[in-house]
């Protein structure tokens, strides 16, 4: 195994998106394509006078490159918000005379703003990891390599790195569909940048970008309960589509679960295949499979949550296969190509939300799949039955639709059922109309409460709960943050 371990000496990462034209975003984690480009930069330091790069660190550069991508160990980050700093702008090289010459004081250049984006991390370290690497004969140059790095992102960005042994289990690994791209470099990147150095000395381009998907697999102080839900793709409508409110989830979620299946019928079509949608989409004879959910805006704390949809959720099951799983990939791809017809309402033309730069705590997956210990209900859970005293009451209810999404009911210690969330912005529960309501007046009314459980332990997410939960009733928010 070969580990490099990048610590950032000042506590804070220092580094601009490469994707942001206006240059405010930071980038967390840091991205291998960035640490890859400070080594050459290092082994060009290192080199003798006349020489771009010496044989042994050419050769331990170009292995590196052929290890693939690696993987990463990261803790959690904290965009710093500071305010611009403003600051002499350069001299237009159009420029002449003695317009050119007062140009290059300071005194009589305009200023402009020039944000710094920075990221604090909850640990100030990143490990880069490539299981299956033996350096080898290049370990030395290697390690000679990393010392030379001082800083990574901007110079103000301090870093020490080195090669170490025993690192922590990865955070982040590389998948085709994940939700976190990070730059990966390719073998010809360093043949690519020496070109770019000797052509005009600028910027390089960046590298494609690879997908990786989070694994949680950093230590915690005590065990985390998991549900049986893992990933959780994040869409959202364009500006200018119609608004709605939470009360209209299952309007929402059922015509996504309809034009998903309709999008991978078409696909195979397209393609020559028999149509045959799995089973993790449709639902039927399938448990569990997958949950379509709305994402309304509500919050433990933030008294201006009005409880708007503001996108649509795609929660995987664990233990998928690997066909199922593209084959539901491919057709959400096409959902996005489309349009998504919602009844009644008009039309959303949805994209997907990367995970590593949300626009906002309601559209990042971690406010949903994150770690606590009391959570409760964004929108309400619809009770499978009408609950009797003699049998439990609500609480068996709500236990027994714990158990069902595969957390042991005997971690709940306390349950709290009202026709009201404590989260602003969430509608009380008499405001959804569920499907049985809507099949006939024959029909009794669902027992609808929105509801609150604390664990002995904690609990990672997503939750939702009820008989209607495949359709994001009873989605859950974590109260702890």
């Amino acid at each position: 195994m070969l580990a490099i371990r990048v610590e950032y000496l000042t506590g804070v990462c220092v580094a601009t998106r490469h994707d942001d034209p206006s240059r405010s975003s930071p980038e967390w984690p840091p991205h291998p394509d960035r640490l890859f480009s400070a080594l050459v930069a290092s082994a060009a330091e290192l080199a003798a006078p006349g020489e771009e790069f010496s044989k042994p660190a050419e050769s331990a550069l170009q292995w590196l490159l052929g290890r693939g991508a690696p993987q990463l160990s990261v803790s959690e980050g904290h965009r710093r918000f500071a305010p611009d700093v403003h600051m002499p702008t350069n001299p237009h090289p159009d420029e002449k005379g003695r317009k050119a010459t007062l140009g290059l004081l300071p005194a009589h250049r305009k200023k402009a703003a020039l944000p710094i984006p920075a990221v604090i991390p909850d640990e100030a370290v990143a490990y880069l990891l490539w299981p299956e690497a033996e350096p080898d004969e290049h370990l030395e140059t290697l390690r000679t390599i990393c010392h030379g790095v001082t800083y990574l992102g901007r110079s103000r960005s301090l870093v020490q790195v080195i090669i170490v042994d025993g690192p922590p289990p990865p955070t982040h690994v590389p998948d085709p569909m994940g939700q976190v791209q990070l730059r990966v470099p390719g073998e010809e990147r360093l043949g690519y940048l020496r070109a770019k150095y000797k052509h005009d000395g600028g910027q390089p381009a960046p590298c494609l970008p690879q997908r990786y998907r989070r694994t949680d697999q950093r230590p915690r102080a005590e065990k985390t309960v998991h549900t049986v839900f893992d990933r959780c793709w994040v869409f959202r409508p364009q500006p200018g589509d119609p608004p709605l409110p939470a009360i209209s989830t299952l309007k929402v979620t059922q015509a996504l679960r309809k034009s998903l299946i309709s999008c991978i019928d078409e696909d195979q079509r397209s393609r020559g295949l028999e149509p045959n949608v799995p089973g993790i989409v449709h639902g039927h004879a399938t448990h569990p499979h997958c949950v379509y959910a709305a994402l309304p805006f509500v919050h433990p704390r933030q008294r201006f949550a009005d409880g708007t949809i503001k996108g649509l959720a795609v929660l995987v099951p664990r233990g998928i296969n690997d066909d199922a799983l593209l084959t539901l990939a491919q057709g959400l791809m096409r959902v996005q190509q489309n349009r998504l017809d919602i009844p009644g309402v008009g039309s959303w033309h949805v994209e997907e939300v990367p995970a590593d730069d949300p626009p906002n705590a309601t559209l990042d997956p971690r406010t949903w799949i994150g770690v606590a210990r009391v959570w409760t209900t964004a929108t309400p859970m619809v009770f499978g039955h009408f609950p009797k005293q003699k049998k439990g009451g609500e609480a068996k209810v709500v236990l027994d639709s714990v158990e069902m999404i595969g957390i042991d009911p005997g971690s709940v210690v306390q349950i709290a059922v009202d026709r009201h969330s404590p989260l602003y912005g969430a509608p009380p529960s008499w405001c959804f109309k569920t499907r049985k309501e809507a099949g006939g007046i024959n029909q009794a009314p669902s027992w609808v409460r929105h509801v609150t459980l604390y664990f002995d332990r904690p609990v990672r997410g997503p939750l939702v709960l009820g008989s209607l939960r495949y359709f994001g009733l009873g989605l859950m928010r974590p109260m702890e943050e």
